[in-house]
């Protein structure tokens, strides 16, 4: 009977800081994420496609994730989309907002836990490098197939801007 109390409560927990995190999302993590956007779409527009093997792209996306993890659950997004238009500086606006939101709650939705600072130089290089050159990758390779949607995303975002 204790070992199922200490189950229900350790549940309880983990489903109450899922939407905490959720709903601590606000206009800071809107400025970053803005921010971390105008510089991958200026990335995007300077060189006609997004290059997910760049180390300062990667950073910024890895910046854009972790400030909009927790988008999908959020109910009210009015704080985020004030910080998201201030810190892209108006690339995200009141005509376009509803498709970026879309967009950025989509890539929400993607585990990009396999994208780390420690492994951007050397396995997101590598994998990436793989789907630059064959267009495919390994079922295994978490690391390319997260990084390739999230691209994918993006690209699809960027062209509708």
């Amino acid at each position: 009977m204790k070992a199922l109390k200490v189950l229900l409560i350790a549940a309880a927990a983990a489903i109450f800081s899922s939407h905490v995190q959720a709903a601590s999302l606000g206009n800071g993590n809107g400025l970053k994420a803005g921010a971390a956007l105008l510089s991958l779409y200026t990335q995007y527009k300077s060189t006609g496609k997004l290059d997910l093997t760049n180390a300062t792209n990667l950073n910024s996306l890895l910046t854009l994730a972790s400030n909009i993890k927790g988008l999908d659950q959020l109910t009210d997004k009015a704080s985020f989309l004030t910080g998201l238009i201030s810190g892209s500086k108006n690339l995200v606006n009141k005509g376009n907002s509803n498709s970026v939101l879309g967009s950025l709650t989509q890539l929400s939705g993607l585990d990009l836990s396999s994208l780390s600072a420690s492994s951007a130089s050397s396995a997101v290089n590598g994998a990436l490098s793989k789907i630059a050159t064959t267009g495919a990758t390994k079922t295994g390779d978490t690391t390319a197939s997260v990084t390739s949607a999230a691209g994918s995303i993006l690209t699809g975002l960027f062209k509708k801007l």
